[in-house]
């Protein structure tokens, strides 16, 4: 029987035998198997903070001025729902003069998210002041409704670059190439059919034989494509085994193309 747990990088750490996979969400710190992004090379990508402790727990992508896109469960499995986003930012370690900091003043979450691994972990979180947009801060372009995608991928993330049950959090924002997976074989590497919550509506990345992966404190952050010399963010983070990077085991994303109507009616009427 699989062991399911949400994935906070300290329950992880603890509750992990060595060894032993089990699936869990994806919020806070690098990916596994990256290499450093190039300062501001995403403009568009922030980082999802707790506001009582000014941390770094899950990623986001910027919709427009006023509003960014993440997982639902960064939201939903914290305690102390206050949170700040850091736009502009590549070093946490260092003041970036880039750097633009927003109180988030309210959200939204998809109606279909009931709590933990779900297709639809997706949310929308409303700035108290908007952006002010730079070279360093500026929006993601969004997929048409209802698009499917093949080919390579690229993950964005301050999420943890260990592979073991340990996390190592990173300052700098880390990238890694993925090649997307079809849904046959994301479903099988999953357990097959009936054995995990994987649907049609989720992304799944490889490569397969380890190594390389999400992992937490990457939940919320962009899978992004590039297409006519642009980068258009085609799924966010929401769940993946333990030990990131485990063999035969894919990183799980929302497919944004199913749920960019819903978005669009978010924004629009708040």
């Amino acid at each position: 029987m699989k062991q399911f747990a949400f994935f906070f990088f300290f329950i992880a750490a603890v509750a992990a035998a060595p060894g032993r996979s089990y699936y869990e969400l994806i919020p806070g710190g690098r990916v596994v198997g990256g290499i450093l992004a190039e300062p501001h090379e995403f403009p568009y990508v922030v980082s999802v903070r707790l506001a009582v402790f000014n941390s770094h727990i899950c990623g986001g992508t910027i919709i427009n001025q006023d509003w960014i896109l993440t997982a639902a469960h960064c939201i939903t499995e914290t305690f102390l729902r206050r949170f700040v986003i850091w736009a502009g930012a590549h070093n946490f370690a260092i003041t970036e003069p880039s750097r633009q900091i927003r109180d988030v003043d309210r959200f939204s979450i998809h109606p279909d998210y009931r709590g933990g691994v779900n297709p639809s972990d997706i949310a929308v979180m409303h700035l108290s002041v908007s952006l002010v947009y730079t070279p360093h801060v500026n929006n993601i372009l969004l997929p048409e409704s209802g698009r499917h995608f093949s080919g390579t991928s690229t993950l964005v993330g301050w999420g943890s670059t260990s592979p073991t049950n340990i996390p190592s959090m990173p300052n700098i924002l880390q990238k890694v190439e993925k090649p997307l997976l079809d849904y046959a074989t994301g479903e099988q590497a999953n357990g097959g059919s009936g054995n995990s919550p994987l649907a049609e509506t989720n992304i799944c990345t490889g490569p397969l034989t380890g190594g390389i992966a999400a992992c937490s404190g990457d939940s919320g952050g962009p899978l992004l494509i590039r297409e006519n010399g642009q980068r258009m963010q085609i799924g966010i983070v929401s769940w993946g085994w333990i030990p990131c990077g485990s063999v035969g085991r894919p990183s799980v994303y929302v497919g944004v193309s199913h749920y960019v109507d819903w978005v669009k009616d978010a924004i629009g009427a708040n």
